[in-house]
């Protein structure tokens, strides 16, 4: 028992460099990306959505989508506090970049299926690369 034991990390060890060096990416793929900043400078606590997408396609981001797919990645909200930021929206160079907002008021005022059916949000910021990079990757949203 004790020689299988020997023998087994002889086999995992390269088992798991194969492993890792076949996830590993390749960096010609990545491209060039910016952490951009969403500050809340409302009064109140905010919920939102991003998506970066192609200049030449046209965003697939509002409320249908958002809370179709928010019941199966819960993840795609994220919240901020009122007067707080948020810094880990992530912007690929040469791609735009949509943000969908909602106020802590408006998801308490109104169904999902209000929202969906009219595509009420509180703000819609639509984004390119340059753009973003010209406001220091920085968007303020002030409540209004």
């Amino acid at each position: 028992m004790k020689q299988i034991r020997k023998y087994s990390v002889y086999l995992i060890l390269p088992l798991l460099l194969v492993l890792f060096t076949a996830t590993t990416c390749n960096d010609d793929e990545i491209g060039h990306y910016e952490l951009a900043k969403l500050n809340n400078q409302s009064d109140e606590k905010i919920y939102f959505s991003y998506k970066s997408y192609d200049k030449e396609h046209q965003p697939a981001i509002d409320n249908k989508y958002i809370f179709e797919e928010l019941r199966y990645a819960r993840y795609l909200f994220k919240d901020i506090e009122a007067k707080a930021s948020y810094s880990e929206l992530y912007v690929e160079e040469g791609k735009n970049v949509s943000v969908i907002i909602f106020k802590e008021s408006t998801l308490a005022k109104y169904s999902v299926q209000e929202l969906v059916e009219t595509n009420y949000c509180d703000k819609y910021y639509n984004y390119s690369y340059d753009e973003l990079k010209a406001m220091n990757f920085t968007i303020t949203y002030t409540g209004k």
